[in-house]
């Protein structure tokens, strides 16, 4: 086992909890960023209930982004939302060098949380070059971090003794954990089992486990096709953390038909789109553009 961190925490910050949305970013045509509708997004997500905002993530492309649509994107957030909520600004690069380059310019955006991935693209097996990666991040941000376990995306697995060591570094304020591994999920909560006295908060990003996470002890869910329905989210969230297991199984069946009737039966191939779509239909955002090649459901 990797030995831990076990110095108190230096940073200051609001322990995170509830339903963060990881919100898609609206576009123009050209790909150029929406801030008409990206406003309008981010009021439909505060009074629905979101506990937080996750920008420029998964599913708000932000990989597919050019740096400075990236930047604006995040400080348009930050300065729009005003503090209502905390704002995740997500970082994610093949190299070191390149992530801290982006933390750099973040650092005085104003962002509430940097969310750091691994690094991607290059097969990073042995662990140690993971925690080296969120070691260098944590010497230079001036922010919290939040490490993103999307090793789905990145294509670099994370043992528990990994996110483990990470969630004691100083730095890191949490995790948010998208691998789908729920067994690794599941040990990290035992290690772990008083929310109140964590090194940092352990949020849940897998859509199908939300309801077996909070009951298990998770401070919280991410949810990305979740922002469609947030106030079902926030009701399995209540039910989850009250130990009501009843409710929260069938606050997560209705979740989880609702995200399949939006998404299936084609996910792989138009899952940005139809979320997007979905909102333009709400009335929420303008349009449904995607960054290329994401498809549409009429290509």
């Amino acid at each position: 086992m990797i030995e831990k961190n076990t110095k108190n925490k230096k940073m200051n910050y609001k322990k995170l909890s509830g339903v963060i949305i990881a919100i898609p970013t609206p576009l123009l045509m050209d790909e150029d960023l929406d801030v008409l509708s990206l406003q309008k997004l981010i009021d439909f997500c505060i009074n629905e209930g979101a506990n937080g905002l996750m920008v420029a993530g998964s599913m708000g492309e932000g990989p597919a982004l050019l740096d400075t649509q990236r930047q604006l994107l995040i400080e348009t957030a930050v300065e729009y939302t005003k503090g209502r909520v905390p704002i995740l600004a997500t970082i994610s690069a093949p190299s070191t060098k390149k992530s801290i380059e982006y933390i750099n310019s973040l650092n005085s955006s104003g962002a509430d949380f940097i969310v750091c991935t691994a690094p991607y693209y290059y097969k990073y097996p042995d662990q140690a070059s993971v925690i080296s990666h969120v070691q260098k991040l944590a010497s230079v941000t001036e922010i919290p971090l939040i490490f993103y376990n999307a090793s789905g995306f990145t294509g670099n697995e994370i043992d528990v003794d990994t996110t483990d060591f990470i969630l004691n570094i100083d730095e890191v304020a949490g995790v948010k954990d998208s691998s789908g591994n729920f067994r690794n999920f599941v040990e990290l909560l035992r290690r772990y089992p008083n929310r109140e006295s964590r090194p940092g908060t352990i949020m849940q990003g897998d859509e199908s486990v939300f309801d077996a996470s909070l009951l298990l002890g998770a401070d919280g869910i991410i949810s990305g096709g979740g922002v469609t329905c947030i106030t079902k989210l926030k009701r399995l969230y209540e039910a989850g953390i009250s130990a009501d297991k009843k409710k929260a199984f069938n606050c997560q069946q209705e979740f989880s038909k609702e995200l399949n009737e939006l998404l299936l039966p084609d996910l792989q191939r138009n899952w940005m789109f139809n979320i997007k779509n979905k909102l333009v239909e709400m009335g929420v955002i303008q349009n449904s553009f995607v960054t290329t090649p994401f498809l549409s459901a009429a290509q």
